[in-house]
């Protein structure tokens, strides 16, 4: 059984996951998303697909893998802020390899990817690359299907039905397939969702091509 498969099947990990998936991050409406097993399995797939395309060893696959996993569990913590989140997931990620074969090196690898994987400001390794973008990609029905705010946002965003990226030497391209039409101007109240595969962009010096429905949007208005 692979390190991933181990981590979904430890007991402690699905009942810490289990207290997050039960609370609610109410600061405003965005913040009350899905932030459980669906999210962190979503991110995982997105992370394994974006280095692949970078041409990414097995191994570095795995560990974003495991960063997916593992990048929200600081929410587990009493009265926590959510804004600190990913400095307590890098914090006390380590209680959950139990039985998982990652060296010292590896766990440095995973816990700068954890502790940068909100904003993306000091990316050091592709593991790290991997989890900030994948985690803003998971912006489909699934994050507020379920939120107990039902405002603009979070019904809008319900309309992305699936979202795809493609990495070459020359762009990367993110397209939103989406359920009627789509109000991209909404996402300026998260505007990480399309800030960050910017960044992304920049950071691997190629273009970045943004669409809906493989419509090419201006998106000059959020940088």
């Amino acid at each position: 059984m692979d390190s991933y498969n181990k981590i979904l099947n430890n007991k402690f990990y699905l009942e810490t996951v289990d207290k997050i998936e039960k609370k609610h991050f109410i600061t405003n409406g965005k913040w009350d998303w899905d932030h459980g097993l669906g999210h962190y399995k979503r991110v995982a797939n997105y992370a394994e697909n974006i280095l692949k395309q970078l041409n990414a060893d097995s191994r570095t696959i795995e560990l974003a893998k495991i960063a997916a996993l593992l990048h929200d569990i600081g929410l587990s913590e009493s009265n926590i802020n959510k804004t600190e989140h990913a400095l307590l997931s890098a914090n006390i990620f380590r209680n959950y390899l139990d039985g998982i074969d990652v060296n010292k090196n590896e766990q440095e690898i995973l816990e700068q990817a954890i502790r940068d994987h909100s904003n993306g400001n000091d990316i050091k390794t592709l593991v790290g690359l991997s989890l900030v973008l994948a985690d803003k990609l998971d912006v489909t029905y699934h994050r507020t299907i379920n939120s107990s705010i039902q405002d603009k946002l979070n019904t809008e965003i319900q309309k992305i039905k699936k979202v795809d990226i493609n990495i070459s030497s020359k762009d990367l391209a993110l397209n939103y397939t989406t359920e009627n039409k789509f109000d991209l101007n909404i996402l300026k109240d998260w505007r990480k969702a399309i800030l960050i595969p910017y960044k992304i962009s920049s950071y691997l010096n190629i273009s970045f091509i943004f669409s809906i429905n493989n419509e090419i949007k201006d998106i000059s208005s959020f940088k």
